[in-house]
């Protein structure tokens, strides 16, 4: 008895060693989560801020006559088309390469394209530099899709996922003012050198900071405990990048992506010209609608990933639980153009105008972060990148219509036109989401 009773001791004390290792690898990942997460949630407000620097700058280099209209409209492009090729480019080469490393190159190259910039003062060179900061621009978003796979379980990979967008909504807001006073103060170079600066030191920062998934720092990997909201039977790790291709529910996410893509930027565009034509708003006032369309979009990208996590844990439907989330919020978003086009007049309150810029900022950027999310988790590792690249290329062909061709039918009809049409759209995205729950990826079915 006495041997067996020792026996029984020696076992405890080896269960409790067991159990404080595994606490303290809990413990140790929760640590790297932080860590990780924090260095993303900062590098890409650098990522955001640097790729707006020179917007910032153009009224001093416009007053200045260092710069012309047509000279920043051909800047802009060279920006614009070159982060279109580099985010697609960016997906596919986060399936092949190190993340923290894409991660840290495209923000250090984007520093010093904007170190360079504030350095001359010849517009064919500026030109060349911000294809190349746009370029390297397009690495930052999917090597944080990437890296928020590898380290966060699917049960709040949403959440986690829109507080990280809520960087660059953080940045859009601080990140002007932080301009406006060092422009003021010390002029444009100046600002651009401590854009330049913030990113190249931050870039060293993620490259020490960042691990590329939990295995590497021997610890148990969290995306086991529990299974995504997508069934693995349709998407095995086997899958191939033809397959991928192939995939109706890649391009149902694709199409969303695109229509809500359109209308966020035609709104941040052409919102204030809207408002400053059709209603004989002041500037100041347009601005401010502006300004209400982000902080809606802050609130509603946390408020989906939140709403997403637990309707994907909670309750069981026919279709993907997230999709019928972004659903509802572009319902919010149709009515809210709607309101915007009909019930708005020149004697609206600004807090009306406001009000409603809140909503449809939450109502855009909500479905935003949900379609990010559902082209990532999904499809399995070895594809996420591309097929969140994928995605990401049909919401910058949305980017691209909501220029020109609006502008076309805000000329030729008016802006309401725009709006009317923004507003179909908006309700074809939500019949589309509805009438194809069958291509829909199920969860699989709760063990009792």
């Amino acid at each position: 008895m006495k041997m067996v009773r020792q026996s029984q001791k020696s076992e405890g004390m080896q269960g409790g060693r067991g159990g404080s290792v595994v606490m303290g690898k809990e413990q140790r990942l929760q640590s790297y989560q932080r860590a990780v997460f924090g260095a993303l949630f900062l590098g890409y407000a650098c990522y955001t801020y640097n790729r707006k620097s020179v917007s910032y700058a153009i009224p001093t280099l416009l007053a200045s006559g260092l710069i012309t209209t047509s000279t920043i409209g051909i800047i802009n492009s060279c920006q614009n088309t070159a982060y279109a090729i580099s985010k697609f480019l960016g997906g596919i080469l986060s399936d092949k390469m190190s993340a923290r490393v894409l991660f840290s190159i495209g923000l250090a190259v984007s520093g010093a394209c904007t170190l360079i910039f504030s350095r001359t003062e010849n517009a064919v060179i500026w030109a060349l530099l911000w294809f190349l900061n746009g370029f390297a621009q397009g690495a930052g978003w999917p090597a944080c899709a990437k890296l928020l796979k590898k380290w966060f379980s699917p049960a709040n990979f949403g959440t986690w996922w829109s507080v990280l967008t809520a960087s660059s909504n953080v940045s859009g807001s601080l990140s002007p003012l932080l301009a406006a006073y060092v422009i003021i103060n010390h002029g444009w170079s100046a600002s651009l050198i401590i854009s330049g600066l913030l990113s190249v030191v931050m870039a060293g920062v993620t490259l020490v900071t960042l691990v590329d998934e939990p295995a590497l720092a021997h610890l148990p990997d969290p995306t086991t405990s529990h299974t995504p909201t997508s069934s693995k039977s349709e998407c095995s790790e086997k899958m191939t990048a033809r397959q991928l291709a192939a995939s109706p529910f890649l391009w149902l996410v694709s199409v969303c992506y695109l229509i809500v893509f359109c209308s966020k930027t035609a709104l941040a565009d052409w919102g204030q010209v809207f408002l400053m034509e059709e209603l004989g708003r002041s500037q100041m006032q347009a601005s401010s609608f502006t300004s209400a369309l982000e902080t809606g979009g802050f609130f509603g990208g946390i408020l989906a990933g939140v709403l997403t996590d637990k309707m994907a844990s909670t309750v069981s439907m026919r279709g993907n639980a997230r999709l019928m989330v972004a659903a509802s919020f572009m319902v919010a978003c149709a009515a809210g153009l709607h309101f915007l086009r009909v019930f708005l007049t020149p004697h609206t309150s600004q807090m009306v105008v406001s009000g409603v810029g809140v909503v449809l900022g939450a109502s855009m950027f909500g479905p935003i972060s949900i379609y990010g999310i559902v082209a990532s988790e999904t499809f399995p590792a070895h594809l996420s990148g591309t097929a969140h690249a994928v995605v990401a290329l049909a919401a910058n062909v949305g980017a691209v219509a909501a220029g020109w061709p609006l502008s076309w039918v805000a000329r030729t009809w008016s802006w309401g036109a725009v709006l009317l049409l923004l507003e179909t759209m908006a309700a074809s995205s939500v019949l589309l989401i509805l009438s194809t729950s069958a291509i829909h990826l199920r969860p699989k079915p709760k063990m009792s």
